[in-house]
């Protein structure tokens, strides 16, 4: 929880300036007027009964900068958000990073954004194995809740224009492949990141892969679309980083002058703890389907009125 005299962690250093570009570039002649679409999408949350709240003003403002400034995109995903958790129970039940098997993640692998932005405002997320053995014996769906805990903050405290991922491989077993069947990777994917939350992807970047991450890289491909798929870059070491970034945002770990991942990653478990009262509300946010006033459309990937299709690619 929250407390009124604690001072609260700063994870995410963004400028007074970077939400008024962010505006801009989406044609939006002021930052007033991306928040009058905002009080339009709360509005309209009012009129939905099945809904069960009414969403934050800067959660809503980052789902329509995720969109694009589109109201009725912004909508569909804002729905999704909240149905989602009754369609995918394997990633969203005991979700809560309270929760013994979800700490335990902390210890398997590191998952850290970045504080600073790029020059051209994305948001760098870095990921690195901390323990082989530990993560071969954990379930890839809380991997994935865990990754989706990280963007429930971002969606409150940050602004940025879109996302670059970096991905140290170093510790990457065959075993840890074998967990990143279709279907996780879907559900990642396409479920999450492109259907929940219209991540806006400018680059991948994978270094001290071994041999066989290619198996991944070609299972990925099947998933993504041709443009998404020329965005990922492997590098067999991590020199390239000092090159591609500044060196005041890459973590001391790699060289430069940023916080070391340890010390990120444990900024970002204080910061969730700060969300406690958020996330203990999340795991009895659903929707009540009874009160929906219009079905769900028929979707490829989670079937007719939002009963999902269980995917048999395992």
């Amino acid at each position: 929880m929250r407390g009124a005299n604690t001072q609260k962690v700063v994870l995410f250093e963004v400028g007074e300036d970077v939400l008024d570009r962010v505006a801009k570039s989406l044609n939006y002649p002021s930052v007033k007027a991306l928040k009058i679409d905002v009080l339009v999408l709360k509005e309209w949350m009012k009129t939905q009964p099945y809904l069960p709240e009414i969403m934050a003003d800067k959660m809503i403002e980052n789902f329509l900068i995720l969109n694009k400034g589109s109201i009725e995109l912004t909508k569909e995903k804002i729905d999704m958000y909240y149905t989602v958790r009754s369609l995918l129970p394997e990633v969203f039940d005991e979700s809560n990073p309270k929760l013994p098997e979800m700490k335990k993640i902390l210890d398997a692998i590191h998952v850290v954004a970045l504080p600073k932005l790029t020059k051209e405002m994305y948001r760098v997320s870095f990921s690195k194995i901390r323990n082989t053995d530990l993560l071969e014996k954990t379930d890839f769906n809380k991997v994935i809740a865990h990754l989706v805990n990280c963007q429930e903050i971002r969606l409150s405290e940050d602004v940025a224009f879109g996302d670059i991922f970096i991905l140290d491989a170093a510790g990457l077993s065959f075993n840890v492949m074998l967990k990143f069947t279709p279907s996780i990777l879907y559900k990642t994917l396409i479920l999450i990141y492109e259907r929940l939350f219209s991540m806006r992807l400018k680059a991948v970047y994978v270094f001290n892969a071994p041999p066989f991450v290619e198996k991944i890289v070609t299972m990925v491909k099947g998933f993504i679309k041709p443009k998404m798929f020329d965005r990922i870059h492997i590098y067999a070491d991590s020199s390239f980083l000092l090159k591609c970034f500044e060196k005041e945002q890459i973590p001391t770990d790699y060289g430069g002058e940023e916080k070391s991942l340890c010390e990120l990653q444990e900024l970002g478990k204080l910061k969730r703890a700060e969300y406690q009262e958020r996330f203990d509300k999340l795991d009895k946010l659903r929707v009540n389907e009874k009160l929906r006033p219009e079905k769900l459309k028929n979707d490829e990937n989670l079937g007719f009125y939002g009963n999902f299709k269980r995917l048999e690619i395992d």
